[in-house]
């Protein structure tokens, strides 16, 4: 028994120490690339999902979005959290506007993905990781079954045969964040197929225009993650930059480098 709990452990700890390591250079390769990944051409179409991260995270990003051609991102994904109407409600609303007509799924064989209608976009519902004023105690568990529900749609059910010249399909060529906290089981999902080498979406964070000292939760948890991360004041930036600078471990690069481009909502 006991030699039998001794390579038990050996194997958990082997297992474990491998799956760190392969982690370790999956996010060092995303972000010490010696060249940027090669560009589509300029007019060429791409999906795009959105999270709608309810209250003022969403009011951003429909203001981040709002010069977006939709010519080109005419397949769109839009993430809200799960009881979020007025998300909902303003994504509709834009695509009202954009005249795509109404949603559709964009797994037929997982209908509840999505409200089925017609059209060039999908609604994705996802469980809230923790509601406002939410036990801590309780929070662990929420996280993971948003976590699970995440995996399955972003990462898990876009690999299964579908029609088409590979047969395969990634969730959506680039997904953009900002937040909150349900964000992160999105960048966790939708990062962990490339421990594996399988198809991935570009991932895009923007820090909220009310961060102006420091980086909130959920942007230091999924800087790691992104292939981009911005933030909407220069001094952030240069603090830290400052700070990556101070931390730096050889040459790994463990993080996404952090940009700035002035206000960008």
């Amino acid at each position: 028994m006991t030699v039998f709990l001794l390579l038990l452990l050996s194997s958990l700890v082997l297992g474990i120490s491998l799956f760190s390591l392969r982690l370790l250079l999956v996010i060092h390769h995303t972000h010490a690339r010696s060249s940027p990944p090669p560009r589509r051409q300029h007019d060429a179409p791409a999906s795009l999902a959105i999270f709608l991260g309810s209250g003022g995270h969403t009011a951003e990003m429909m203001r981040l979005i709002s010069g977006l051609d939709w010519q080109r991102y005419s397949k769109r994904v839009w993430i809200i959290s799960s009881g979020d109407q007025l998300s909902e409600s303003k994504a509709l609303a834009l695509e009202k506007q954009i005249g795509t007509g109404s949603v559709r799924s964009c797994f037929p064989k997982f209908p509840a993905l999505a409200k089925s209608l017609l059209g060039q976009f999908t609604l994705l519902r996802i469980p809230r990781a923790r509601r406002v004023h939410q036990s801590y105690l309780t929070s662990p568990f929420t996280t993971l079954y948003s976590f699970a529900y995440c995996l399955w749609h972003i990462s898990l059910a876009p690999l299964l045969p579908n029609p088409g010249p590979s047969g395969r399909r990634v969730f959506a060529d680039l997904i953009l964040l900002n937040g909150p906290g349900s964000c992160v089981p999105i960048a966790v999902s939708a990062f962990l197929p490339r421990l594996v080498a399988l198809p991935s979406p570009s991932l895009i964070y923007i820090e909220s225009l009310a961060r102006t000292r420091r980086l909130s939760v959920s942007a230091k948890l999924v800087r790691p993650l992104v292939d981009r991360f911005f933030v909407q004041w220069e001094a952030l930036r240069d603090a830290l930059r400052e700070g990556d600078a101070k931390r730096k471990v050889g040459a790994w690069r463990l993080k996404a480098a952090v940009e700035w481009e002035g206000w960008l909502v």
